[in-house]
Order: C-alpha cells, then sequence, then structure tokens
C-alpha cells in the first residue's frame, strides 16, 4: 500500500522499559511495554519480558521495578524469542512503512536507548523502522511549566499522574506495560491541558 494523505496518520507507540540500571550498553533489558493508539485511545496494548542467562543488574535499578529475578526467568523470553515478539506486534500494528515509528514515552531517550542496544544485539538497527524523532511528555510538562500553565515543582511521572488524576494500581507501577499505559493516558491528558 502506497503512502497517500489519507493513509500516511499512524498511531504513536508508547514505550517503557524496565531495567536492571541506568546503562543500556551494561545492564539487562527486562521487559518492554508497548501501547498503540491515538486520540480515540488504546488500540493495542503488550508487555514483553525478557531473560537473560546471566543477568547484570544492580540493587537500585531491582528495587524501583521490584521484579523477581526467579520468576521473571519462568515467565520471560530469550532474546532471539523477544525479537521475534516484537516484530510480530509491530507488523501488526504498524503493516506500513510510510514513515518511521514514532515513540513516545517519559523521558523517552533513556527507553530508546534499551531499545536499541536491544536491537543491536540482535543484529537489528533501530532506524529507520523506528524514528529519530520523538514525543517526551517530561518535555512537553517542562513547556507547561515555563509558560505558567503548569505549576509543579518536580516533572517526574509520579508527580504527573498524581496531578492530572491518573490511576496506577501499585502492583502495574513501575512495570513496563503500567507506565506505558499510564503514559499514553499522561500524553493526552497534556495535549488537552494545551488547548
Amino acid at each position: 500500500m502506497s503512502c497517500t494523505p489519507e493513509n500516511t496518520w499512524s498511531d504513536y507507540l508508547f514505550l517503557d522499559t524496565e531495567a536492571g540500571g541506568l546503562d543500556p550498553r551494561k545492564h539487562s533489558l527486562l521487559s518492554l511495554g508497548l501501547v498503540v493508539g491515538g486520540p480515540q485511545g488504546v488500540r493495542h496494548s503488550l508487555e514483553i519480558l525478557i531473560k537473560h542467562d546471566p543477568y547484570v543488574v544492580t540493587e537500585g535499578g531491582m528495587a524501583v521495578n521490584r521484579i523477581n529475578l526467579e520468576k521473571h526467568t519462568a515467565m520471560g523470553l530469550a532474546p532471539e524469542q523477544a525479537l521475534v515478539v516484537l516484530d510480530i506486534f509491530l507488523a501488526q500494528h504498524f503493516p506500513h512503512a510510510c514513515r518511521p515509528i514514532t515513540l513516545v514515552g517519559h523521558n523517552v531517550s533513556f527507553d530508546r536507548d534499551y531499545l536499541g542496544v536491544f536491537l543491536d544485539s540482535q543484529g537489528r538497527l533501530l532506524e529507520p523502522r523506528f524514528g529519530h524523532r520523538v514525543i517526551d511528555t517530561h518535555s512537553i510538562a517542562a513547556g507547561l511549566r515555563d509558560a505558567g500553565r503548569l505549576d509543579l515543582p518536580h516533572l517526574g511521572s509520579s508527580a504527573l499522574f498524581e496531578h492530572f488524576g491518573i490511576v496506577v494500581p501499585d502492583e502495574k507501577r513501575h512495570t513496563a506495560l503500567g507506565d506505558a499505559l499510564a503514559t499514553f493516558e499522561l500524553y493526552w491528558k497534556l495535549v488537552e491541558h494545551m488547548r
């Protein structure tokens, strides 16, 4: 299918990752949260758990994501299997390569970096399938604050979720899918706030 003005719009891909630390070149990527949607709402979502042998994690990273590595290993996919699942998901929901997929997230460069290193480890490139342009909810919130439209001293995801009334069940908070779904909601609340 060729790209025409009528069919060039595609949904965004909201991305969140959970990892064993802060360095994507060193620490294990543990999960990908993927949410496909646009102004009409969430159309599809998926969480991919990735197991490693061995894991490279930090105490601080594991304290944030609260992942039990024994359970994670039992449910996770090997990296090459995780890539197959990711490819199928992307082919289903972004079937036409009219333009690169736009990633959206909170501090999304962190998640994009982890995704890029993961793809590189599997002999794949991040671009051109994923665009170099991203949408960052932290940056949007900072712009609103600087314009006097948002009165928040801190712009972390927890503060923004609370400010906009986005409720994330405790058991879903700091899971890749739970945070990706909440970030989807946050993005559209920020868009509405700009009107």
